[in-house]
Parts: C-alpha cells; sequence; structure tokens
C-alpha cells in the first residue's frame, strides 16, 4: 500500500466512524397502559443492590438498582447491560408494574423486558419503603420476540462510604455518544433522559448565537456530524437563534436547544443536580452567560431544587475571557478548570477536571482537596480503567459515555 492509498484509506476510516457514531437506535417502546402514577420519592427507595434470584443469567447475576424522577434502572456486572423500567401500579389488580427495556453498552443489542410485584407485596414496600425481601419477577425479551423468565432480589443496601460520599457522574453531551445513541448529543431529549442512564449530571458543550444567545452544540460550525442536511453552512455564530431553530436539525429530527431552554427542563423535569457548561469560547461568552446562569439559579431556588450549575474553563483562551469579565466571577457563580490545579486556584474554580490520560494524580487531587476543589476525571470508557479509578484513584466524579460500568462498579466497589 502505497503512502497516498495509506492516507486515503485512513481518511476515509475517519471519516466513516464520524459519520456512524451518532446514527440514532431509538430504545424500544413500552407501555404500562392506564398504570397509577408512582411518586419518585417512594420509588428511590428501591435503591440498592439486587441478585439473580431466578431465570436466565443472560442479563448478569448481580444488579445496582437506581431510580430516577419517571424511571427505575437496574445496571449490569455483565458489559454494561442495563435496564430502563417505566413503572406504574395495575389499577385491575394493585401489582406494581415495570416495562421496559435492556441493552449493552458497547453494542446495540437491546431487547424488551417486564417485571412485576404483587399486590400485598408491592402495598407493603409502598407503605414501609422496606425492601429488605423485596423480589421482581418477569421476562426477557429479545429482538427475535422470544421470552426468557427472569427474577431479581433485593440483596444489601448500598455501603455507608457510598450513602455519605456523593459521586458525580456526568453524561458526555448526553448519553452514550460513541455507540449509536438512543438521542442526538447536547439534546432536549438528552436532559429529559439522561438521569435514567445512571448519572447525576450532565456535560453539554456551549456555543454563542449571532444574537449571543448561548446554544447548547459541542461543533462551531453546520456539518451533517450534528445535524441533518439543509442549505446552511458556515458558523452557528453567523445566525440568530430563531433562524437556526426554523431552518437546522439535530441528526434525530431535534431543534438546536439553547442553554436556557436545557436549564429549564434540567430543573423542571430531572432529579440531577450537576450541570457542566463546556465553555467553547466564542467572543461575548461569559457576559452572555450570566444572565441565563442567574436566571436558572433563580427559578431552582423557586422550584426547591438544589443545583450546581458550573462553567468550564477548558483552554487558557476561555480563560482569557473569564478574566477580562470579572463580573462572572464576582456574580459568585461556580466554575471548573481542566488545566493545572494552579490555574484552578487562581481562578477561584471550585472544580478541577484533569483528563483521564494524566493518571491518577494522587497527591495532586489530595492537595485539591485539602483546598476544598472537587476533581472529575474526564473522559472514561474503558471498563477497566473506570474500574482502577474507582478502586484507586481518590476522584469526586467522571464523565462517561458508558455510565453503566461506572454506576455498578461505583455503587458495588466503594
Amino acid at each position: 500500500m502505497t503512502v497516498r492509498h495509506a492516507y486515503i484509506y485512513i481518511t476515509f476510516f475517519l471519516f466513516f466512524i464520524s459519520c456512524s457514531k451518532n446514527q440514532i437506535l431509538l430504545p424500544p417502546s413500552t407501555s404500562l397502559g392506564d398504570a397509577i402514577f408512582i411518586s419518585d420519592t417512594s420509588m428511590k427507595k428501591m435503591d440498592g443492590i439486587y441478585a439473580l434470584n431466578s431465570g436466565s443469567n443472560a442479563l448478569g447475576t448481580r444488579f445496582v438498582c437506581k431510580a430516577s424522577k419517571y424511571r427505575v434502572s437496574f445496571f449490569s456486572n455483565e458489559s454494561g447491560i442495563f435496564i430502563i423500567l417505566k413503572y406504574g401500579l395495575n389499577p385491575a389488580d394493585s401489582s406494581l408494574n415495570f416495562s421496559g427495556f435492556w441493552r449493552y453498552s458497547e453494542s446495540e443489542t437491546q431487547g424488551l423486558i417486564n417485571f412485576s410485584i404483587p399486590k400485598d407485596e408491592a402495598a407493603a414496600f409502598l407503605k414501609t419503603g422496606d425492601i429488605s425481601t423485596l423480589a421482581l419477577d418477569g421476562n426477557i425479551v429479545d429482538g427475535n420476540g422470544n421470552s426468557t423468565p427472569l427474577g431479581l432480589k433485593f440483596e444489601k443496601q448500598f455501603s455507608n462510604y457510598v450513602l455519605t460520599h456523593e459521586f458525580e457522574l456526568y453524561s458526555h453531551h448526553g448519553v452514550q455518544t460513541t455507540s449509536n445513541p438512543p438521542f442526538a448529543e447536547n439534546s432536549l431529549l438528552g436532559v429529559l433522559n439522561d438521569e435514567d442512564y445512571g448519572v447525576n449530571g450532565i456535560e453539554f458543550d456551549i456555543h454563542l448565537t449571532k444574537d449571543k444567545i448561548p446554544i447548547c452544540i459541542h461543533d462551531p460550525n453546520i456539518d451533517v456530524r450534528l445535524t441533518q442536511k439543509s442549505p446552511l453552512s458556515g458558523d452557528f455564530y453567523q445566525y440568530n437563534f430563531k433562524f437556526l431553530e426554523d431552518y437546522i436539525q439535530l441528526v434525530d429530527g431535534q431543534k438546536i436547544p439553547s442553554l436556557d431552554q436545557v436549564l429549564t427542563a434540567f430543573i423542571d423535569s430531572t432529579t440531577m443536580k450537576y450541570m457542566w457548561m463546556d465553555v467553547k469560547g466564542d467572543d461575548s461568552i461569559f457576559e452572555s452567560l450570566l444572565p441565563v446562569v442567574q436566571k436558572a439559579y433563580a427559578h431552582a431556588a423557586a422550584s426547591g431544587r438544589d443545583v450546581v450549575i458550573f462553567a468550564d474553563l477548558p483552554s487558557e483562551k476561555v480563560i482569557g475571557q473569564f478574566q477580562s469579565y470579572p463580573a462572572y466571577r464576582e456574580s459568585g457563580l461556580p466554575t471548573m478548570c481542566e488545566l493545572e490545579l494552579q490555574n484552578v486556584i487562581d481562578n477561584g474554580s471550585t472544580r478541577w477536571g484533569p483528563r483521564y490520560s494524566r493518571g491518577l494524580l494522587l497527591s495532586d487531587v489530595e492537595q485539591a482537596h485539602a483546598q476544598g476543589i472537587k476533581v472529575i476525571s474526564w473522559t472514561l470508557n474503558a471498563k477497566e480503567l473506570i474500574r482502577d479509578y474507582i478502586v484507586n484513584g481518590q476522584f469526586d466524579g467522571f464523565i462517561s459515555d458508558y455510565p453503566a460500568y461506572v454506576v455498578y462498579d461505583y455503587y458495588t466497589l466503594k
């Protein structure tokens, strides 16, 4: 193979993966019919570690259960498999029913799944919150429609360490952006559904439009990697927000959201706590961010929501923009920095975000903790690395495209 041919091959390969990485794979559709709604406050009492009780071990033998605002999810010890379930009381027999889907983190393999808890056991759980004898019986349905029995039973509560040390887990631009994601990255559907995948925070990218509206999109220019083909080209900064709303669609048909829309959905429709704004460095970015973030904090306070919304300082350029607009720092709004720990300290940031490739950084993390600075490593996707960084590191959180690995290991190993 000549050098020229090798270059063409590599270019084609990179083009292929860049185009295919965001092909959308929608979760299978499920329904609970006329099931009676149950509050997330009640369902969060299901959180804990469960074991295979009967039936097939195809989805694993041990699971971490985490409830979100509208779903109950299980994260398996096998291959990053996760199960996401709607829930509700059956009005006919008062059983507690679950219906949803299962999927592997790193492949397109997925299928349907359902569980049920009988009337008496369901009533006892909802009244007392006691899950010590809780058992779920159901069926796995594969892509070919074949049904296999599956039962899970509560094994034990999370450790005292886990219950007293909140770990920050962020979806990377949304959920599973490297392997046929269920939604477009940096999208409102991502905000509304990310929590079901085990995260308690989202990391979204921020650019500005011509009329200085902060929007959530990763690339600075319009391209088919993130958006559907359209008559527009060039940078987002060339167009007003309303014009982009009218003429640009993300790869799954959604509109590009404004940061204001994202923060409103984050506060109103999830129980997630953390919002990481990855600032890309457009001119006047911090002047434009300040009123939007202040509005979001005021809305959160009025809604009784405890949230942390911080701007990232990922480069010297963005640090310069931050320093050139002191009103943002003087407002008391939190920031994080990805560069050296000294940059974090110099800019008064509350979080440090070193890239995972820098290693465990044990002495630096210890120094950061001594100064009240949290350390979030990014972006951890390899399951062996995730386990190593949980067991041997002292990080306060991760960004990941595959949060199922993180959830299972953190809640079972810590």
